[in-house]
């Protein structure tokens, strides 16, 4: 007959921490011990007396000897296993940590467990159910394999799993029933197999620990700079190669001593933090052995140590490196190359457009460049970044009309690894990203596809890109100044631009006037174009210098160079330019020119119309000239009413009303809110040429005679037929 069983009954608060010593303790003995489980809460009578009680832990002896009176009680010692115990290594030094468990006993053990491994670099603190604590400053929570437990707002959490019974403990628990001693090999077996793998998790992390220091030791003899480790006592720990060079010494020479001993040859020039507190990032420039030297001091605060780095550069290394850079920048085309030096104009208005350009390159804002090809939109954009505070920043350019259009998002956004086919191996930056502190040019914006239009306005709006085939997103802080020779608004209306995004450019607008509403800039341009150029003087017969000035310069002033290039070789050593020497393009236009207008039913229509309201040519003529040669300036009604009225007598303000009225209905001009005031359209301004070159009573050309000069109007005594010029160019 087989003997019968003997019962053990293991108590604890905790089901789960009950079910863990159930499975360990039947796994070894449980063919001569029938093992069960109960919980405080659940505790009952049972039919026959246990041979024995094992509690969790020693806070339940009490209770355990007053439910079973006359039973021996086994309080075992528990001891973690050494699980996870990597993670608790590698928190900060000094983090506060709780320590989760199911009463403050098994927490403070926990800690006690911890602190005998050698483990006291954080700052534990015991918790358990019901203990209230600020859970704002904890920064881990570390439990026995009560996960459970642990504050949902606390992270990380790290399971050490359950507490393990010590060796002896179990040995206690086979006298106190009466088995043979012998089962504690097999216990023995399955305890040194948890605590063999905790120490190879223990291993590893330790391997990869002394890689770390061997990498941070490579890592900071790479730097240029020198550095220096100072603890919270003034005393160096850390110096790399850079530093034992600038100060000729060796490692043993630096490494705990005095950091002011070490620095006091050192004589300060100036500081280039202001203000800067004992908890701040500081720089300063000082001298030492001959040297101006940058030393950069940078304060690293723990919970409970704080230190301090320094850091060294010699400044002709920084400049060396900052000519380099701008050096391999230029070669990439990402420099600027124009200043507003370098924008040649004589006229009043494209002076005074300088110095708006000026005004605007101060801010930060988006700008929109408007003018016909050739107008010198670019050049304007390269003088704003480079007069604005981003000039040191990179300048980038892109030409939408140049950039094939599967191609645009790649280029302006960059691209994955694998984003494409044929895409570069490690992925690309985009110009978004190149020009990270400075400028993009977006040129011929108005050739963007809808699709780019849409991304574009993200970037303008979040200061944010996302690479073709990415999904981070990069922060960008970038400038835009944009730029097109197209009519927006038409664009606007065709559909064929997003109204939201021309808001977004447009904060900051500038438009070219085209060479042929600036007369008196053509013959400067040529003059300092040939001196500066070929460094050569020409003098031009009547005939050519009529007919440059008459000519209406499509290309504007591209075309203009274009023309002295080849004036330069077609009339080779001649001081004097005639008509022959003239590009034949140049000089069959004009005629065909003249001859569209005379047959240009359209404005003779329009002539008639406007007397038909009774309005005077003379007049009509007169105010379009106003709006034309000051457009800079903005016109209301009532201050165009009195310029007009020193030209065309009284007019009164019903009559100025009407007028404008009119003209708007017509399409000769646009009249927009106060402070935009109103404007001459496209078509006012063909209209304006066509009446300057018919009589309309008083005189031909000219309503003034004459066109704008700084000072004024000169009257209407000027010659008959346009603006007068100046023959030597000037």
């Amino acid at each position: 007959m087989a003997s019968k069983k003997k019962r053990l009954i293991i108590l604890s608060i905790d089901k789960r921490v009950n079910d863990y010593l159930r499975t360990i303790i039947s796994r070894v003995i449980g063919n001569e011990v029938a093992v069960d489980g109960h919980t405080i809460e659940a505790t009952h009578r049972t039919a026959s007396r246990p041979d024995a009680v094992l509690v969790s832990g020693r806070f339940l002896l009490p209770d355990a000897e007053s439910r079973f009176p006359g039973v021996p009680v086994v309080a075992p010692v528990r001891i973690i296993t050494g699980h996870n115990l990597e993670k608790v290594i590698l928190l900060p030094k000094g983090q506060k940590a709780l320590v989760v468990a199911n009463h403050r006993d098994v927490a403070e053990g926990t800690i006690r467990s911890l602190i005998d491994l050698g483990i006291h670099h954080v700052n534990y603190v015991p918790y358990w159910i019901g203990r209230e604590i600020d859970l704002s400053t904890v920064n881990a929570a570390i439990t026995p394999g009560m996960t459970y437990l642990c504050p949902k707002e606390v992270e990380p959490i790290i399971d050490l799993g359950p507490r393990l019974i010590s060796v002896h403990s179990f040995l206690n628990l086979l006298l106190t029933l009466q088995l043979d001693p012998r089962y504690v090999e097999v216990y023995s077996t399955y305890y040194h197999r948890q605590l063999t793998a905790s120490t190879w998790e223990l291993s590893k992390v330790l391997e990869q620990s002394e890689m770390l220091r061997k990498h941070e030791e490579v890592i900071l003899n790479e730097f240029e700079d020198g550095v220096l480790s100072v603890d919270h006592s003034g005393v160096v720990d850390l110096a790399n190669a850079a530093a034992l060079k600038l100060f000729a010494a060796g490692t043993s020479a630096i490494l705990g001593r005095s950091f002011e001993s070490l620095v006091r040859d050192f004589e300060k020039l100036a500081d280039l933090t202001e203000n800067a507190g004992p908890e701040e990032k500081s720089t300063a420039v000082f001298t030492f052995k001959g040297k101006k030297i940058l030393r950069t001091r940078i304060p690293v605060s723990g919970s409970q140590q704080k230190s301090q780095i320094f850091t060294f550069r010699e400044i002709g290394e920084i400049q060396q490196l900052e000519e380099d850079v701008r050096r391999k920048l230029s070669r990439q085309g990402y420099l600027t190359k124009y200043t507003f030096a370098d924008i040649w104009a004589q006229s009043e208005k494209v002076r005074e457009l300088i110095d708006k350009a000026r005004r605007f390159s101060k801010t930060g804002k988006n700008i929109l460049i408007t003018g016909e090809s050739g107008t010198g939109k670019e050049l304007f954009a390269h003088a704003i970044h480079a007069s604005s505070p981003r000039q040191n920043g990179p300048f980038v350019a892109v030409n939408f009309a140049g950039l094939p259009e599967g191609l645009i998002e790649s280029e302006l956004f960059g691209y994955e690894d694998g984003a494409f086919t044929g895409a570069r191996r490690g992925g690309k930056k985009g110009y978004f990203e190149q020009a990270r502190g400075g400028t993009v040019f977006l040129d011929e914006i108005g050739d963007a596809p809808m699709s780019v239009q849409s991304r574009l306005l993200r970037v303008l709006q979040e200061k944010e890109v996302m690479r073709v085939g990415g999904s981070k997103i990069i922060p960008v802080e970038v400038r835009i100044i944009a730029a097109t020779n197209t009519d927006l608004s038409e664009a606007i209306a065709a559909k064929q631009f997003r109204k939201d995004l021309y808001y977004r450019l447009n904060t900051l607008p500038i438009h070219i006037s085209p060479l042929r509403d600036r007369p008196e800039d053509i013959f400067y341009l040529i003059e300092r174009y040939l001196k500066t150029t070929y460094n050569i003087e020409k003098q031009f017969t009547p005939a050519a210098h009529d007919h440059i000035l008459n000519y209406r310069w499509p290309g504007n002033v591209r075309e203009l160079i274009n023309m002295l290039e080849y004036i330069c070789y077609a009339s080779r050593d001649n001081r004097t330019v005639d008509l022959p020497d003239l590009p034949r393009s140049l000089r069959s236009v004009r005629k065909s020119a003249q001859a569209a207008v005379e047959e240009h039913t359209e404005f003779n229509c329009l002539a008639n119309e406007l007397s038909d309201h009774r309005l005077s040519l003379d007049t009509v003529r007169c105010c379009l000239e106003i709006l034309l040669i000051q457009s800079g300036r903005v016109w209301g009604r009532n201050s165009l009413r009195r310029e007009l009225e020193k030209h065309a007598g009284l007019v009164s303000e019903g009559r100025m009303k009407r007028w404008l009225t009119v003209l708007r209905d017509m399409g000769l001009v646009d009249i927009g809110a106060t402070k935009q005031g109103t404007v001459i359209t496209a078509h006012g301004e063909a209209c304006y040429r066509f009446l300057a070159q018919r009589p309309t009573g008083r005189q031909a050309g000219s309503v003034f005679g004459v066109m704008a000069t700084k000072d004024g109007y000169f009257g209407s005594t000027g010659p008959a037929h346009g603006p007068p010029y100046n023959r030597k160019g000037a």
